[in-house]
């Protein structure tokens, strides 16, 4: 059984959904507009977004991950449009077409380099409609290249017997983030992953030249100020 399709029946349960995390979005996308959720996981910020009466496209790369959206749709009641897609593919969506497009979980640097980035980043504003956000969340990689962090917090959930183990290594320009997942103690799945340490003046840039305007840094969805020792980087760019 592959890493994903085990971490995609406990995902909700190391990733469950953040309140700040809605209210940020809700704050900032049109009300009851369109909006495209990207990497969506199994769909918790989708159906969130879906009872507030917004209309969600949610794309994730992992075919187990969006079953769990269409099983979610099915008991919520909600309409929420799942694909099995790459994110790099989204042009396939059209242009003017979302008020709002949300890439969180550290999605972002999972692309190979930061031209697969700036190409992301150009097709988003092309999908969005004037005014439209793109709401953005990753590590703050300015924090893990300068005080060259080799983990992150552990995510455990001893009622559920669940715990998230991540670590980070430098090697060759990119992190490799290696993941633990461990059920009761007793069983333990491993993955190893190449990201793209993207810091924060790189994703200005990028964002600047595939032609957004606004741009707002934050330290977390708490709206906080962005500084160097911030843990999240949290972006909103307005087409």
């Amino acid at each position: 059984m592959g890493f994903y399709e085990e971490l995609s029946k406990y995902y909700d349960i190391v990733f469950p959904l953040g309140q700040m995390q809605l209210t940020f979005m809700l704050r900032r996308i049109k009300a009851k507009g369109n909006v495209l959720d990207l990497a969506s996981g199994t769909g918790n910020y989708s159906i969130a977004l879906a009872k507030e009466g917004y209309k969600v496209a949610a794309v994730d790369l992992d075919e187990d991950m969006v079953k769990h959206v269409e099983t979610k749709n099915k008991v919520e009641g909600t309409s929420v449009t799942p694909h099995v897609l790459d994110m790099k593919s989204i042009d396939e969506f059209g242009e003017s077409t979302y008020d709002g497009i949300v890439c969180i979980g550290n999605s972002l640097v999972h692309l190979n380099s930061g031209e697969e980035i700036k190409e992301l980043l150009k097709k988003m504003y092309n999908l969005l409609r004037n005014n439209g956000a793109a709401i953005l969340q990753i590590v703050n990689y300015d924090r893990v290249l300068k005080y060259h962090v080799k983990e992150l917090p552990l995510i455990d959930r001893p009622e559920s017997g669940v715990k998230f183990i991540r670590n980070y290594d430098i090697e060759d320009g990119k992190v490799l983030f290696k993941t633990k997942l461990v059920i009761r103690g007793e069983r333990t799945y491993d993955n190893c992953i190449k990201l793209y340490p993207l810091q924060s003046h790189e994703l200005v840039n990028y964002l600047k030249e595939a032609g957004f305007k606004d741009i707002n840094l934050y330290g977390g969805f708490d709206e906080r100020e962005y500084t160097i020792d911030s843990f999240p980087l949290v972006v909103e760019a307005r087409k």
